[in-house]
């Protein structure tokens, strides 16, 4: 018999004895695992293995507690910062749906029907489009007075005299209006797409609203 069958049998042994004691005299039956993966039993359970997952049986030799293993440092910090998570993203749940029901509250009190969102959008979106308008044909005058100006200078170079410098300042001068007036330009027809993403997605939910029966409180 080897030395694993010996402590098995040995273990058995001390099971059946306690489990044969008289009942009111009998303490409760500690049982663990060693490092050598055996299961062994007893009265107390060893110091070396008090960390460990260990069973508690009755007199009847049925288990009547678990005792699970303590776990280590890095599966408490993995607790920690799993908890931790999940309370950042109960918090941000929290304020997305604040945020939401804040939103729906401007949205009802500003506007009674799907038409006034409609014609609160037409109107802005009408101002954008004539400042862009308005700035392209600013821009068009500009590159004619810019051509104008660079053929002076262009004649300037073919006599092989100097550019004025008055002359050179101002088409350094349109070359940057041009340059701001494009750049605004594109901001407004960024501004314009984002207000239409806006008031598209304000109609939709103020149906969504209305469909479900909210009222603002």
């Amino acid at each position: 018999m080897n030395d694993t069958m010996q402590k098995t049998f040995l273990i058995g042994c001390l099971l059946g004895s306690a489990l044969l004691m008289p009942l009111h005299g009998q303490a409760a039956i500690k049982c663990w695992t060693n490092n050598e993966g055996v299961r062994e039993c007893g009265n107390a359970i060893p110091p070396e293995y008090a960390q460990q997952e260990s069973e508690t049986l009755n007199k009847r030799g049925m288990t009547v507690d678990v005792q699970k293993r303590a776990k280590t440092g890095e599966e408490l910090e993995e607790e920690r910062r799993r908890r931790a998570e999940e309370e950042q993203r109960r918090a941000e749940q929290e304020r997305l749906r604040k945020e939401q029901a804040n939103y729906d509250r401007v949205l009802l009190s500003t506007f009674l029907s799907e038409q006034e969102i409609i014609e609160a959008r037409d109107r802005k979106i009408s101002a954008i489009d004539a400042t862009i308008e308005l700035n392209r044909i600013t821009v068009e005058k500009h590159k004619v007075d810019l051509q104008h100006e660079q053929q002076r200078a262009e004649n300037y170079r073919q006599r092989e005299r100097a550019i004025p410098e008055n002359l050179q300042q101002s088409i350094d001068s349109l070359e940057r209006q041009i340059t701001d007036k494009n750049r605004y330009i594109k901001s407004q027809q960024e501004e314009k797409a984002r207000l239409e993403l806006k008031y598209q997605q304000d109609l939709e939910r103020f149906r969504e609203l209305k469909a479900s029966g909210r009222r603002l409180h």
